[in-house]
């Protein structure tokens, strides 16, 4: 973890650490940076959002340093407070297809070197998903995945209406887990060994990017009709366009 997150999360850890926090006022927040911490969302600036402990102190967190999950989080969150539409929470729930209640169903994501369970919100229902067929052996995955990485922060800046899941083809759940955490892969993945075959694929090389629609519906693959290999980088120029 760089310099300027380990300052910002002891003075996170200051703040929120000696207070007990409330279960139905709290949700976990997770930093592009790494690490994660519990508070009540209160209030949503242009830069910043606004975080309360259980004693009703607050602290102004800057959005940027937020994972983008997060970030759409409060921007629904706000949203949600301006149109005095909201649940119990603060937030609106979405109506989701079949095939994405199936994609959330059994998520994880990178904790450090360990895997923990993801807990979508329900304001998730993304209108495109892309999953990522990848291994941490895998010299050519891992000379693409920082390429995604990149890609994925910059659409999610632009709050894109799109899930990346990674579905991994390493060789045990550890050597997964590494792979996450060494690539600060900021997006969800299946659980290890899951749902490998939930979308049809025109060929089982890797690196490998698919995109579906919301109900599942190919619309790119890595493999061309023909079973030719085309790659990933394809598929990701052409999600660009269709996010535009």
């Amino acid at each position: 973890m760089c310099n300027k997150y380990r300052y910002f999360m002891i003075l996170i850890g200051s703040f929120f650490g000696a207070a007990f926090l409330l279960a139905e006022d709290v949700r976990t927040w997770n930093m592009i940076g790494g690490g994660y911490f519990e508070a009540k969302l209160t209030g949503v600036g242009t830069t910043t959002i606004t975080l309360e402990n259980k004693e009703g102190r607050s602290v102004d967190m800057p959005l940027a340093n937020l994972k983008p999950s997060d970030q759409k989080y409060a921007r629904t969150w706000q949203q949600a407070q301006s149109s005095g539409g909201q649940s119990a929470n603060g937030v609106v729930a979405l109506e989701r297809s079949d095939f994405a209640q199936r994609v959330y169903k059994s998520l994880v994501y990178s904790k450090g070197k360990r895997l923990s369970k993801f807990q979508s919100e329900s304001t998730d229902s993304p209108k495109y998903f892309a999953f990522y067929r990848s291994a941490h052996w895998c010299p050519p995955c891992r000379a693409f995945t920082p390429d995604l990485v990149d890609f994925y922060k910059k659409q999610k800046r632009k709050d894109a209406a799109f899930e990346l899941i990674f579905v991994s083809s390493d060789r045990e759940e550890d050597a997964m887990a590494e792979y996450m955490d060494e690539y600060d892969m900021p997006w969800p993945a299946f659980r290890f060994g899951e749902n490998k075959d939930i979308v049809q694929r025109n060929g089982n090389g890797i690196p490998s990017l698919i995109v579906t629609d919301a109900d599942g519906k190919k619309l790119f693959d890595s493999y061309d009709s023909a079973g030719k290999y085309i790659g990933p980088t394809a598929v990701m120029k052409e999600l660009e366009k269709l996010l535009k």
